[in-house]
């Protein structure tokens, strides 16, 4: 009897493997399989040689990138091009509107300015100025020059960008979107001045760097103005003129690093690593991002 069984099951697990072989694999992906060979064993999949060769074909998802019809990324092509819009007469008139509010700055507090300039010259004037500028009253005249030099900035962005492109510039929209990317821009610095001097045992030297910095946009300002005109409304010579502004603008923060250095030269000799990083991310990361996006920008 346990003779008899023995056998049944050797015959049993012999027979099971061919019955499988005939049978359909379960683990078939059909959908995947040539229609041809589908047609050709009535529904199951014709055998095949798994080393043929065949000729390729992209997938559907990755089609447009085989065949290379996908545009190039463009980080400034959201900015708007509504044309050759704006009018001499009205651009004349913001500029205008422009040199009336710095009046109406240096009218207020013209003592101010004398200050600001000193400050600007030596380490002195700017030690006195920042001892005097305390509180809401004495650094509003300091406010007032500061928000005369953003739209100046704002300006000169604009103007840069209107002598290459003019077809696609020269609007409303675009003028508006320079002078608040440069209020971002360089009010984002003073926060960022604020926040390292509240985190880090470094908040008397952050808030005199904060003010020298203040004091330099202020004088920069006072240059900036005459230079918006002349690119505005210079009959030639404009490219010349925008080089020559741009490198003013230069020389003048080259002179504020060598002005900061007598700030930061205490921090230099056991934080050399941490300067370096500043100097890098806060510094000449953010000129050269902007130069960057204003190369890209050209080429759209």
């Amino acid at each position: 009897m346990i003779r008899l069984a023995l056998i049944l099951a050797i015959v049993t697990a012999v027979a099971a493997p061919s019955a499988g072989q005939n049978g359909s694999n379960p683990f078939e992906l059909k959908h995947r399989l040539p229609k041809t060979a589908m047609a050709a064993s009535g529904g199951m999949a014709a055998a095949t040689n798994p080393f043929d060769v065949k000729p390729h074909r992209a997938p559907g998802a990755s089609k447009a990138l085989a065949e290379n019809t996908t545009q190039a990324f463009r980080p400034s092509s959201f900015l708007p091009r509504h044309g050759d819009t704006l009018p001499e007469m009205a651009l004349f008139w913001v500029l205008s509107g422009m040199f009336a509010f710095l009046t109406f700055c240096v009218a207020a507090n013209r003592k101010v300015v004398g200050k600001a300039w000193r400050g600007f010259l030596n380490d002195n004037g700017l030690a006195v100025a920042h001892r005097e500028a305390s509180g809401f009253v004495g650094l509003a005249p300091y406010f007032l020059l500061y928000g005369s030099f953003l739209f100046n900035a704002g300006m000169f962005m604009f103007l840069l960008a209107r002598l290459y492109r003019r077809e696609a510039f020269n609007n409303w929209v675009f003028m508006l979107i320079c002078m608040v990317a440069a209020s971002i821009i360089f009010l984002s610095k003073h926060i960022f001045l604020n926040i390292a001097g509240w985190l880090f045992p470094v908040e008397k030297e952050a808030q005199r760097y904060n003010f020298l910095v203040v004091i330099f946009n202020c004088v920069l300002g006072l240059f900036l103005l005459p230079f918006n005109f002349l690119l505005a409304f210079s009959a030639e010579g404009k490219p010349f003129l925008a080089f020559w502004t741009l490198g003013l603008v230069l020389i003048f923060y080259i002179y504020r690093a060598i002005r900061s250095a007598s700030i930061s030269s205490k921090f230099l000799a056991d934080n050399q690593f941490h300067f370096l990083l500043y100097l890098c991310a806060v510094e000449i990361a953010p000129v050269l991002l902007l130069v960057k996006l204003a190369l890209i920008q050209a080429k759209i």
